[in-house]
C-alpha cells in the first residue's frame, strides 16, 4: 500500500453516495468545514468518478485542515 497519495491517483473503493464498489481519484479540492463557513483551499482528496462526491480525505491532508482550523 502507498503511503502517501498524489494528484490524479487512481484507486477502487467504496462511494457512499453510488453505494457500490467505484474507481475514484485524488485530486486538490476547496474543502467546506463542517460546523463552520471555513473554507481550506487545495486540500487532497478522493473523488468518486461516477457521481463526483468527496469519498475520503487522506491522513497526509489532516494535519492541513488542524492548522486551518486553528488559524480561526
Amino acid at each position: 500500500m502507498k503511503s502517501l497519495w498524489n494528484a490524479g491517483d487512481v484507486v477502487a473503493c467504496n462511494c457512499p453516495n453510488c453505494r457500490k464498489v467505484v474507481q475514484s481519484r485524488f485530486e486538490l479540492r476547496n474543502i467546506r468545514m463542517p460546523r463552520s463557513r471555513l473554507s481550506v483551499p487545495n486540500v487532497l482528496v478522493d473523488v468518486c468518478n461516477l457521481c463526483d462526491s468527496i469519498i475520503s480525505i487522506p491522513s497526509q491532508s489532516i494535519p492541513q485542515l488542524r492548522e486551518a482550523g486553528w488559524a480561526k
